[in-house]
């Protein structure tokens, strides 16, 4: 009996403990930083908590952002994902690079705070990816990657750790070596004009007040959005638009077809058939084939896809000069997939769904009369 009741205390004890300790640390910090810890990266323009959080607070404060690369975010990532099948045209002429050491990662979710200015409104937001070099059993460097919410830049957080299967989770062993693995990764490459060491002034989560910054040199838009596997497009690259004008041009052919063979069967049968897939294939093409795909390539190869299906479509059956209204409703359309390619490679349901609404409103246009 005694000993229970000194069991019954001991928990009782504990659990008064644990009470008191989440309280002080609910209470400890403030959810939201204050505006003297928020930094802007770009020294004009959006902010962002220097800090990786636990949770969406300042009270699960872990490592501190120890890099900032300028540059679209789009091309920050392929810079670290997709190196070397990106011609990265700069200055004028084409710059060869290596293959990234860089591999997706897995790893637990770190937040931070980002705000279009000071005094706004920010958010929370998780990391958009996380890349490592090494094994996750053994030892690697982690980054986790922070575009801002405006402006041309990512704050990264870069750590060095190894797996400790007595804790079963990793064990960071460095903030700063990870930061300089990153510096050294891109210190030779072509399209990057300067790596330096800013002051930011914040101190703590394993950071001096000091974080590396990575400048990327200016490029065309050929350098920065399409694709190239030793100067020539891939065949998943050329997969996308071929299929979109195969789709056009096949509904097109079809019709002539079946009509040729059957000239007597109402046209509208073939309509029914017909249209469908010309309604359903070009998104859903865009859609499967961009999908893990840099974004604005992607978008760029389904608009140009469409809008020389629709050209050749024009040209097939004669139509010379084309009408303007016609040349707008086309280029809308290819705009709409543009869209839509653009949601599925970022995997952005809010994007892939403004292109739907967009494809379908452009179809639903001159049958309504509006073009």
């Amino acid at each position: 009996m005694r000993s229970r009741r000194v069991l019954l205390a001991a928990v009782l004890v504990a659990a008064a403990l644990a009470g008191t300790a989440a309280v002080g640390s609910s209470t400890a910090e403030p959810s939201v930083p204050p505006a003297d810890q928020l930094v802007s990266p770009a020294g004009t323009e959006s902010y962002v908590w220097p800090y990786t959080s636990r949770r969406q607070s300042t009270a699960g404060r872990t490592l501190a952002l120890n890099v900032v690369v300028y540059g679209g975010p789009d091309r920050v990532r392929r810079a670290f994902v997709d190196r070397s099948g990106t011609n990265w045209t700069v200055a004028g002429q084409n710059a060869t690079v290596g293959a990234s050491p860089w591999r997706p990662a897995h790893g637990s979710v770190r937040y931070s705070y980002v705000t279009p200015d000071r005094g706004g409104t920010g958010r929370w937001i998780a990391p958009e990816y996380q890349l490592a070099v090494g094994a996750y059993f053994g030892d690697r460097t982690h980054i986790r990657a922070y575009p801002g919410p405006s402006g041309n830049w990512t704050a990264l957080q870069a750590h060095t750790e190894y797996w400790d299967w007595f804790r079963l989770r990793h064990t960071v062993t460095g903030v700063e070596p990870g930061a300089a693995f990153v510096g050294r990764d891109l210190k030779d490459e072509p399209f990057v004009e300067a790596i330096d060491r800013r002051t930011h002034g914040q101190l703590g989560g394993g950071s001096d007040g000091t974080w590396i910054t990575v400048e990327f040199a200016a490029a065309t838009l050929l350098g920065a959005a399409v694709p190239l596997t030793r100067g020539r497009l891939s065949r998943r690259d050329v997969a996308l638009p071929v299929a979109i004008l195969g789709v056009v041009l096949g509904v097109r052919a079809w019709g002539l077809a079946a009509e040729a063979v059957a000239p007597g069967v109402n046209p509208k049968l073939y309509v029914a058939v017909g249209y469908p897939v010309l309604v359903v294939g070009p998104p859903a093409l865009a859609s499967v084939l961009a999908r893990d795909r840099p974004p604005v390539p992607a978008a760029l190869l389904a608009f140009a896809g469409l809008a020389v299906a629709a050209g050749v479509d024009l040209a097939v059956v004669g139509v010379d000069p084309v009408p303007t209204h016609v040349l707008q409703h086309r280029l809308a359309l290819a705009a709409a997939l543009g869209v839509i390619a653009f949601g599925a490679a970022r995997t952005d349901r809010r994007v892939l769904g403004l292109g739907v609404v967009a494809w379908i409103a452009a179809l639903a246009a001159p049958l309504v009369g509006v073009v």
